[in-house]
Order: structure tokens, then C-alpha cells, then sequence
């Protein structure tokens, strides 16, 4: 037994005839290109869990989350005034993955008083600010200020973690 009624004109494509009965075209489903537009248009621009505040018990807290619709890595913080922070996980130096273990992309958590960069030692505060560079007398005109970690914004609601890749974004969580 069928879980809808058949129309009165006896079949689907009877009742809707704009429909066809010919096959439906699929190459959006199987198409990289219509796939990079969807990860732009999508998880891109919209707000993603990406866990929990318990996640966080303390100052020094952290996780990193692997967005892969995104095609991203980020770190989610509990700074020094206690509140919950995100940043891109991507070293300013070089673009190098900040916060990793064994395995670049597997995600990671642990607690810490700054993140540094395995590969040329920068360090950033846990608020994303620069705070070390290695033989910084080596780089001119450097302005540790122009190269904190890239924040994202993070709202928490009910205990849940959002962030939000967005730059441009206005639009509240709660909206």
C-alpha cells in the first residue's frame, strides 16, 4: 500500500505532467565545480556547531575542529578572560597548521598558555594576539599587531559552540 493517495488522474506524471517521465539529470550531484559553489555558498556563510563549552572546562582550554564542507581548520579557546574565542588554525608566518599532535589533520584538544608554531616558533596569546618572533630583528617593518591569529566569530547559546567563517557575516546566532 502506497503512503500517498494517487491523484485522479491516475499517476504522478498524469497529475504533473511538467515533470516528464525522462531521467533526471544528476551532474550537479557528481560535479566538483557545483561542489566548491555549494561549500562557498553553505558552510561558508552560515553558523556551524563545532562543540560544546564543557569541551572548555578552563582558561587555556582548547579543540581544534576540522570543517571539512569548509575546507578549514579551526581553534576554539577558552582566553584569559574566560570567554570562548575561535581562530583560523594557520600560522601567520608561513600559512603552516598552527595547533596540531601526530597528525596534521586529525583534530586535537589539551590545555595551554600559548600556541606555538612547530616550525618557526612564532607564539600567539590565547586572546590571538603575536607575541614572539623568532630573530624578529631579521624581519623589517614588522608589526606584531597586523599578525594575530585570524579570528572567527563564535557565539555560545545553551552550552553549544557556533562559528560563523564568514567574515562579512551581521546576522546573529539567535537570528
Amino acid at each position: 500500500m502506497s503512503h500517498f493517495e494517487k491523484p485522479a488522474e491516475g499517476s504522478w506524471t498524469e497529475h504533473y505532467p511538467d515533470l516528464g517521465t525522462e531521467p533526471v539529470a544528476y551532474d550537479d550531484s557528481i560535479s566538483p565545480e557545483f561542489y566548491e559553489l555549494e561549500r562557498e555558498a553553505i558552510f561558508r556563510k552560515t553558523w556551524l556547531n563545532v562543540g560544546r563549552v564543557e569541551q572548555l572546562p578552563k582558561v587555556g582550554s582548547f579543540f581544534t575542529r576540522e570543517i571539512h564542507g569548509a575546507g578549514t581548520s579551526v581553534i576554539v579557546v577558552r582566553a584569559g578572560e574566560g570567554d570562548v574565542r575561535a581562530y583560523h588554525n594557520i600560522c601567520r608566518h608561513r600559512g603552516n597548521k598552527l595547533v596540531w599532535t601526530d597528525f596534521p589533520h586529525e583534530e586535537t584538544s589539551g590545555t595551554c598558555r600559548q600556541f606555538t608554531c612547530k616550525y618557526h616558533g612564532w607564539r600567539y596569546a590565547l586572546d590571538g594576539q603575536l607575541t614572539f618572533v623568532q630573530q624578529e630583528s631579521e624581519f623589517f617593518n614588522l608589526d606584531k599587531k597586523d599578525y594575530g591569529l585570524a579570528p572567527i566569530q563564535t557565539e555560545v547559546w545553551e552550552g553549544f559552540i557556533f562559528v560563523n567563517l564568514d567574515p562579512q557575516n551581521t546576522t546573529p546566532l539567535r537570528d
